[in-house]
């Protein structure tokens, strides 16, 4: 079997808004893909609290995540169970060495995650981003280095997005940020893939969450011209090369 990805994100939905397009392409492709949220997600907003009802936010974004998992056809999800919103005060130590066994069990060749940005400065995604380069740094972590790449947006991305659908009457909200907030110098990123053959399973497996994407959201009404345009094309930033030191994303084979 060809190399294995791992990627690791903070909360449920993570992976595929920024990643699901490669993921599905890299399952597709015949590879081991192991998607792994450090929180369940538990303390996120929701529109929708009769779909909650009586069970635990977290119990309901990790059942999402499995049901997206198989909307990308990857081989495993799973939640790791750090608090959400508190990945901050985690102990950073504990928590790569946690990683590090991670990349021990899937020997990944590659691993996906967030760029230093963390998409939106997010607390969360920030302290993800600094455990993995931590476990990475641990001796026995794996066996060759694997490449890291950042997912993210380049800067605009969110508020290009938004002024076209405010401009069609359409819903705008994106979590309560302002789209200022969202994305990376463009400068700083390294890949940027077409991944609108895989567009259907990201866009399934972004519908897995509808207690993150209600009624105003903005994914909740996104056009298909509009969803093609923002969401068919993926940004990463090449963080570390790896053992092989070869840009594994810009590899065709990665998108059959």
């Amino acid at each position: 079997m060809a190399g294995g990805v791992l990627a690791v994100f903070a909360h449920p939905d993570d992976e595929s808004l920024l990643a699901g397009g490669v993921l599905a392409a890299c399952a597709a492709a015949g590879r081991r893909v192991a998607v792994v949220s450090m929180t369940r997600g538990e303390r996120g907003p929701t529109e929708l609290h009769e779909l909650v009802g009586g069970l635990a936010l977290g119990d309901v974004r990790e059942a999402e995540l499995l049901v997206a998992a198989r909307a990308l056809g990857v081989s495993s999800a799973e939640c790791l169970d750090y608090p959400d919103g508190e990945l901050a005060d985690v102990d950073e130590a504990q928590a790569a060495q946690a990683l590090a066994l991670l990349l021990a069990r899937e020997q990944p060749e590659v691993v996906i995650s967030f760029s230093d940005e963390g998409l939106y400065w997010h607390a969360d995604h920030l302290a993800v981003s600094r455990f993995l380069n931590a476990a990475l740094d641990l001796p026995g972590s794996g066996g060759a280095q694997p490449s890291l790449y950042g997912a993210t947006w380049p800067e605009g991305h969110a508020n290009r997005l938004v002024s076209l659908m405010r401009a069609r009457g359409l819903t705008t909200d994106l979590w309560g940020l302002e789209p200022d907030a969202f994305g990376a110098p463009p400068d700083s990123i390294t890949n940027s893939l077409d991944v609108r053959p895989f567009l259907p399973a990201k866009l399934g497996a972004l519908r897995a969450y509808a207690s993150q994407i209600g009624p105003s959201h903005l994914l909740s009404t996104l056009p298909d011209d509009l969803a093609e345009e923002f969401l068919g094309r993926e940004y990463f930033v090449r963080i570390r090369p790896g053992e092989s030191q070869r840009d594994w994303l810009a590899d065709p084979s990665v998108m059959p």
